[in-house]
């Protein structure tokens, strides 16, 4: 089976959607023993799926979720009696997708670290982030002086530059796909007076909440000052970041590789943008949690909570 029959299969999905299932799919078929993605469905059957459940919460989500992809991309219907070998028809990976979702729903609810958060939670949450841009910073911080940069240092710079933002904004791997030049389609970054505006209107839940814009100053912006320009006389396939020798655009699943060996390397935490999301959020938990109290008090939601605001 192919990356293209998955997009067949999957016409509803975004492209970063598909990119995640195909790779989650791979990863399920290594689980399995296979080199490959089978090209019959006969390896998604009960030994894997008990498997698959006794994994880690949050890798049995993953897994789950994959094997249910699969069997779309193999055309099994939902309701058929069709099934793989040992009688495992897609509703059961669809009923073990469920549970372990809704155990992994509850899980998140009570505020419990899962194993591996535990195991990869830096030693002063998310600020650990910033520390290490500062760090990070240090090894290039003589690079806008310089007239002319090579690959080599657009790459190095751009390694500062993505842990640094993802230490003020906690996006998915949602960065690998701006773009810096026409055509802007959906994702795109530009001047605005005397900040930047990054614009992602093509995102996991955009159809649910709208495009994500954020206004980025302060460091951002200097580091993009200095970056920027450098990127454009480099490269010529018109997004942000970039492969080390510039020719091609950086994929999401290398840049969220250099994300994970960074932190690996620097902090000794294997921190990916899951983390990165649980680290902010439980950050700001306090404000969450007085926010939280004051719609209770007030017997309205969020979003009526804001139309309650004066700020004049």
């Amino acid at each position: 089976m192919s990356f293209a029959q998955l997009q067949k299969a999957c016409v509803d999905c975004r492209p970063s959607s598909i990119r995640t299932y195909w790779a989650n799919i791979k990863a399920l078929a290594r689980l399995a023993g296979r080199d490959d993605v089978p090209s019959t469905s006969s390896w998604l059957n009960a030994k894997l799926l008990k498997r698959v459940l006794a994994e880690p919460l949050n890798r049995s989500k993953r897994f789950t979720t994959a094997g249910v992809k699969a069997a779309q991309m193999y055309k099994i219907k939902k309701h058929s009696s069709e099934s793989s070998a040992r009688g495992v028809r897609l509703q059961d990976w669809v009923r073990a997708m469920s549970e372990v979702t809704d155990k992994y729903a509850t899980q998140r609810r009570s505020g419990k670290r899962t194993a591996r958060e535990a195991a990869n939670w830096p030693e002063g949450g998310y600020k650990a982030l910033s520390k290490l841009a500062k760090e990070l910073h240090s090894e290039v911080d003589l690079l806008p002086n310089k007239k002319q940069w090579n690959t080599r240092d657009l790459y190095h710079f751009q390694r500062y530059l993505i842990v640094l933002f993802y230490s003020k904004h906690a996006l998915r791997g949602d960065l690998a796909d701006v773009r810096i030049k026409a055509p802007f389609a959906n994702n795109w970054l530009k001047k605005a007076g005397g900040t930047y505006l990054l614009h992602v209107g093509r995102h996991k839940t955009s159809r649910a909440h709208g495009a994500i814009e954020l206004r980025l100053g302060g460091a951002i912006k200097e580091a993009l000052d200095a970056f920027l320009p450098q990127a454009l006389k480099l490269t010529d396939h018109g997004f942000l970041l970039s492969t080390l020798r510039g020719s091609n655009k950086l994929k999401r699943q290398d840049m969220l590789r250099l994300i994970r060996n960074v932190t690996k390397d620097r902090l000794g935490k294997n921190i990916g943008v899951q983390i990165i999301r649980v680290l902010k959020v439980s950050d700001a938990a306090p404000e969450i949690d007085k926010a939280v109290a004051l719609q209770k008090e007030l017997g309205h939601s969020a979003s009526m909570q804001q139309k309650y605001i004066s700020r004049f």
